[in-house]
């Protein structure tokens, strides 16, 4: 395990606390402190990359070497409620390689737990929750003033940041919930938190780590959330071929494909350049989010340069339900050791094709990111 002292000696960009950064550090929860990631300036807005890494052959990054030191460091001490990497996986006969795993622990209601537990709402604080926050919170990102990215240890979070929190009943390895805060936070997705959450990606820097979003009707939270891990294997979706839809041009260096052979209707977003690709994502999931009935899933993978989005029919075939956003990937639950081992590609997807976007309202989303990425600026 990575101790913050340790990052201190090996990464120089790790400051200590200060008061005067206290002073210019406030948040709504008055009182709690904790490790604060601060995005560097130059990460952000400069460089041809626009905010991704331009390689992988540094070695490992101080976000991704933190972020899962803080988290096993909280499984050591118990606060899982299993341990998930004696939970069994395996890859599903069949062409498409579905990906399975045993967790005989797990509960589909998980997330409906976190979001009546730990997501009430941020303004103003409940005392519950202060203690629900302190227990989880590994620690906090927010966008910094400084030209390099930093870690200052024990600090007041900041107004606006996200938060990262441990998820007590894990997927995969290093499963944490983001849960973006600030004084104005609306219940929807939005630029400022795609980007944030792209950034997070891009700076973890890790082939494995994957963040999900999920806009699901038959849940109402007051707060937008993401859930992030590392999966061992590569997604189904993601080995894939796929038509082109949209290719941006030299400028906007945007391409959308749809995913051709998979049982999901679903659309791939892929550039190097944050400021467009999280722009004209952002752009369609607010039009899809103005349609009360609307249903879709995020898969943020390859750091931060692909978007996967998988929208769903709104109601899907009787006896089904929606999809989560890692089954929308292809990677499945079971709680059940018979159902585990009877598992079949058929089955699963037929799963995934009741609850697939109709051809006539596919085409029509088509339609409309075309439309919405033909109108992005280029940066």
């Amino acid at each position: 395990m990575v101790s913050v002292k340790q990052l201190e000696c090996e990464y120089p960009r790790v400051k200590s606390n200060t008061t005067e950064q206290c002073k210019c550090h406030q948040m709504p929860p008055i009182g709690i402190k904790a490790h604060l990631y601060q995005f560097g300036t130059a990460a952000i807005g400069s460089g041809s990359c626009y905010g991704f890494s331009s390689s992988r052959e540094e070695g490992q990054s101080l976000l991704d070497a933190f972020l899962l030191s803080q988290w096993e460091d909280r499984s050591w001490k118990g606060q899982l409620a299993y341990d998930v990497t004696m939970c069994e996986t395996k890859i599903v006969s069949g062409g498409t390689r579905l990906i399975a795993q045993l967790n005989e622990q797990w509960s589909s209601n998980v997330l409906t737990e976190f979001e009546n537990n730990a997501l009430q709402p941020l303004c103003p604080f409940k005392q519950s929750y202060i203690k629900t926050l302190r227990e989880n919170l590994l620690f906090c990102v927010a966008t910094g003033e400084k030209e390099c990215s930093e870690l200052v240890p024990s600090v007041i979070l900041p107004k606006d940041g996200t938060f990262i929190l441990i998820n007590v009943n894990p997927v995969e390895y290093g499963h944490v919930f983001l849960v973006p805060y600030d004084t104005h936070q609306r219940p929807f997705l939005g630029k400022r938190m795609l980007q944030l959450v792209a950034q997070i990606a891009a700076e973890v820097n890790n082939c494995s780590f994957r963040i999900s979003y999920e806009h699901n009707i038959s849940r109402h939270s007051d707060h937008t959330y993401f859930q992030a891990a590392y999966f061992a294997n590569t997604f189904p979706v993601e080995s894939l071929p796929t038509v082109n839809v949209y290719t941006g041009g030299v400028n906007k260096g945007l391409s959308v494909c749809e995913i051709a052979d998979y049982p999901l209707k679903a659309l791939l977003f892929m550039s190097k350049n944050m400021g467009v690709l999280v722009g004209v994502v952002t752009e369609i999931c607010l039009t899809l989010q103005k349609d009360e009935d609307t249903v879709f899933s995020l898969l943020v993978s390859d750091s931060g340069t692909k978007i996967f989005l998988f929208p769903q029919a709104h109601r899907p075939v009787s006896g089904s339900r929606h999809l989560s956003a890692w089954e929308c990937g292809g990677y499945f639950m079971y709680n059940r050791k018979s159902e585990f081992d009877g598992a079949s590609e058929m089955e699963l997807s037929k799963r995934m094709e009741s609850a697939s976007l109709g051809n006539e309202d596919f085409e029509a989303l088509k339609q409309l990111c075309c439309s919405i990425a033909m109108k992005a600026s280029p940066f």
